[in-house]
This record gives C-alpha cells, sequence and structure tokens, in this order.
C-alpha cells in the first residue's frame, strides 16, 4: 500500500506540473510581443518496464524456500517505473536536451510457516539524457538518445517474525531509440528501448528486527548500520536492464 501510495502521489505531482507548465507557456505565448525562444519544449508522462536481474535478493528468496519455513515466494521479475520528463528542442537543430526523473518499483510476496515472506524494493532516478532526431516528418520522430544519472534503490524484506530494511544507491549510465507518434503538432504517443546500467554493489541497513545471521534465510550480516552482506559478501541490487517504454507526450 505504501508503495502504491508513493506512486499515486508521483503520478499525480507529474501531472499537475504537465498542466501548470502548460497554462504557462500558452499565457507567455499570448503575452510576449519580442522574439520567441530558439527552441521549443515539450512534457512527458508514462510508465515502462525493466529487465532488472535481482540475482542476490533471488538468492535470498532460494534460501527461504530452502529454509524450514518452507515459503512460497516467487524470484523477482521485472520491475515497474513511472516516468515524468521534461525536454527541449534546439531551434533550427536536430539536437534537443530531456531531463527525466523516474519512481522504481519491484516486489513478490509469499508466505511460509512462520508468516510471510515479502521482498521489495522502491527507488528513484534521475537523468539528464542527450537526443538526436536523424529521421522525422510531420507523423513520426524517430530518435536515439544517451544519458548519465544518479538512482536510490530502498529495500525491505519480511522473513516470518524478521524484517529488514536497507539502502543503497549508484551512478549510471543509460542508451536507447524512441519514436514519437504525433497525432497532432501538440500531442504525441512515445515508444521508446533502452539499456540502463546501475548496479548498486552495497547496502546499508535502515531499519528492522534483523540483528545478525540466521536471522533471515541467506543474509550473513544486517542489522544497526552495517552493511548487509549474504555468504559473507556485500548484498547487491540493481536497476540495471532492458527498458520498454510507453508514454505521452505534450509539445507546446
Amino acid at each position: 500500500m505504501r508503495a502504491l501510495t508513493k506512486v499515486g502521489l508521483f503520478v499525480s505531482t507529474a501531472v499537475l506540473a504537465s498542466l501548470m507548465f502548460a497554462q504557462d507557456a500558452n499565457a507567455q505565448r499570448r503575452l510576449s510581443r519580442g522574439p520567441s525562444l530558439s527552441g521549443d519544449m515539450s512534457l512527458g508522462i508514462g510508465l515502462s518496464t525493466v529487465s532488472a536481474g535481482q540475482n542476490d535478493m533471488n538468492s535470498l528468496i532460494d534460501a527461504a524456500r530452502a529454509s524450514a519455513a518452507n515459503a512460497d515466494t516467487k524470484s523477482l521479475g521485472s520491475a515497474w517505473e513511472f516516468y515524468a520528463n521534461w525536454s527541449y528542442r534546439f531551434s533550427g537543430t536536430s539536437y534537443a536536451f530531456v531531463f527525466r526523473p523516474s519512481y522504481f518499483m519491484q516486489s513478490t510476496e509469499g508466505s511460509g510457516t512462520d508468516g510471510s515472506y515479502d521482498y521489495k524494493l522502491t527507488g528513484f532516478t534521475v537523468f539528464p539524457i542527450f537526443r538526436v532526431y536523424p529521421l522525422e516528418n510531420s507523423f513520426i520522430k524517430f530518435y536515439m538518445q544517451t544519458g548519465l544519472g544518479y538512482g536510490s534503490l530502498s529495500g525491505e524484506i519480511t522473513a516470518g517474525t524478521k524484517n529488514l530494511d536497507f539502502k543503497g544507491s549508484a551512478f549510471g549510465a543509460m542508451g536507447g531509440i524512441g519514436v514519437d507518434f504525433c497525432f497532432t503538432d501538440a500531442h504525441c504517443l512515445t515508444v521508446e528501448g533502452n539499456v540502463r546500467y546501475m548496479p548498486i554493489e552495497r547496502n546499508l541497513t535502515t531499519g528492522g528486527n534483523c540483528t545478525g545471521a540466521s536471522d533471515i534465510p541467506g543474509v550473513s550480516q544486517c542489522g544497526g548500520d552495517s552493511e548487509v552482506e549474504r555468504n559473507g559478501k556485500d548484498l547487491s541490487t540493481t536497476m540495471s536492464g532492458v527498458q520498454g517504454l510507453i508514454g505521452y507526450t505534450m509539445n507546446f
């Protein structure tokens, strides 16, 4: 429920920001008597999936299934991601700058002999992106893009009577291709395929009642402000993977 609440707040904020920017841009166009800006702006919102293979987290799930708790939790699959972006297309060129924040979530739930066995990851990314439009006409605008960004990911594990909260962050990179299908000058359907590299090699305990090895199947260190470890090595998470995206873009 907390994840859904956060997603609702994120999407509502993105929609509200879009409407505010649209009204402001239209007002400026009506009132301006001087030269226009040397470019065009657009706002977009949408949804994507990210393959994000959580190998270390899935090894903990395997350990819970093999333990006395006999948990029935399935491995983590692909993640969902909600995004919003602002872009600026430089007038008379094929180049654009895009600023894109996103909200990431991935989870799986199950139960064992001593209670719930749930594993959740939620976080965000922020990416400045450079985009090039090599081919376009009045309806289809094909582009290529690349960017460097930052991501933060929080995890929650419930294993029977024990639970663990942890968090990690990293810088990363992305690149891909996309198409805007513009049914009018202002309204477009956006489809993208990207590859993102953003592994998080180190996670720190931020809460829960896990205090050490054997509290949670597969976890060999937790509690306090210590690093979370699996089999004596740092527990890693990731927001890397292949990303498929669909969204709506409004041009000004």
